[in-house]
């Protein structure tokens, strides 16, 4: 009598395979899956370490601040075409103003400041208001110029230019509050203004504040926070890594710790936390080393972090911040080309002269939509 053996059927016609078979491609299978479930599990305990090894250098990283920039011994980075007699400019931008000064500067009033409500980063529609869409494309030549106001019988709260200039230490090394008369009678509020050009500005007796068109940092209280800290990289970074729990604690920070206007704290904050998307692996690989802000002379190359922020967020910034540190002609920690440095002095806290006059209701004799005029 025949012995008939027994095959089972796979779910694919055609196939037939022996119970043994069966029981084996199982067991490869699950063997399979197992080691599929151990390298899933140990990559993602990789990643997780990596992540929170790279969030507390982040969050918990030294942050000193660094020394003004130098490229070999120039203050700026001399392009590879300049000759040697003019490989790095013999006059460079003043460095240090006055502590009266730089709070007269900060307790000038734009007429026509500008305010930042949304995210320019994730929304291509977001504006500045009022909008910036006549000045923004002045071009390469454009400047901000600040046109002062002189109010209507001089009873203006500011007219007087008294301000409360915190703590000095006297000849004898004594420390006392101090009241400085800065300028008797000098005006202190103004409209900022963009301009196509240097000689549009001073043609209508503007005072350049820096190269580009008025944005949300062009207020003279964003300048003095300016000439204040040095080193905004690293002290814009304890802000951000403030609001990663808590944005509104970041926007605190920029405005209290470093003194920004609120718009200017909103377009720092963006650029921060764009750049920190945008820009993770270079940042945490510059944040872990160390990294200096520039390479070796005499290129002097930004380091990789700086390198991608430049890229990802550095159009966005220039485009609604109006006022950079390069644009407004001061030293900073990161070295940048001299042809692209500004040469300004901000020596006009106490302006000479106004343009016009205004009400103290904050409406200007001279109307007000002159400050968004593209000229």
């Amino acid at each position: 009598m025949d012995h008939h053996q027994v095959f089972v059927y796979d779910s694919q016609p055609g196939i037939i395979e022996h119970p043994t078979s069966v029981e084996h491609g199982e067991e490869k299978r699950e063997k399979t899956m197992g080691r599929c479930c151990i390298v899933s599990i140990a990559f993602s305990l990789i990643i997780s370490v990596l992540l929170s090894v790279l969030l507390s250098v982040f969050l918990f990283g030294s942050a000193e601040p660094n020394e003004l920039a130098m490229c070999g011994n120039c203050h700026c980075i001399v392009s590879s075409s300049a000759t040697e007699s003019n490989a790095c400019p013999t006059e460079k931008p003043k460095t240090e103003y006055s502590a009266a000064t730089i709070e007269a500067l900060r307790h000038q009033r734009p007429l026509n400041p500008y305010e930042l409500k949304c995210d320019p980063y994730d929304n291509e529609s977001c504006q500045l208001n009022p909008p910036q869409d006549d000045t923004v494309d002045l071009g390469e030549s454009a400047v901000c110029g600040l046109v002062y106001q002189a109010p209507l019988n001089g009873d203006s709260e500011l007219a007087s230019g008294i301000f409360d200039i915190g703590t000095v230490k006297n000849a004898e090394g004594e420390i006392q509050q101090q009241d400085q008369l800065l300028c008797p009678d000098a005006p202190q509020e103004y409209l900022m203004v963009s301009y196509p050009n240097e000689e549009a500005a001073l043609s209508d007796g503007a005072i350049i504040t820096h190269l580009g068109s008025c944005g949300a940092c062009s207020t003279t209280q964003d300048l003095a926070a300016y000439l204040t800290t040095s080193d905004l990289t690293t002290a814009s970074k304890e802000c951000i890594k403030r609001s990663i729990l808590n944005q509104d604690e970041g926007i605190k920070c920029l405005e209290n710790d470093i003194g920004f206007t609120n718009a200017c704290a909103n377009i720092w904050l963006y650029n921060g936390e764009n750049t920190g998307q945008k820009c993770t692996l270079p940042c945490a690989a510059a944040e872990i080393q160390n990294y200096a802000h520039n390479g070796p002379s005499p290129e002097c190359p930004l380091n990789g972090c700086l390198a991608c922020a430049e890229e990802q967020s550095g159009p966005i910034f220039r485009r609604f911040a109006g006022r950079t540190r390069q644009r407004s002609g001061l030293l900073t920690t990161i070295a940048r080309p001299c042809e692209d440095t500004a040469m300004i002095d901000h020596e006009y806290a106490c302006p000479s002269q106004a343009k016009g006059e205004y009400n103290n209701d904050g409406g200007s004799i001279f109307a007000l939509a002159a400050a968004t005029s593209s000229f």
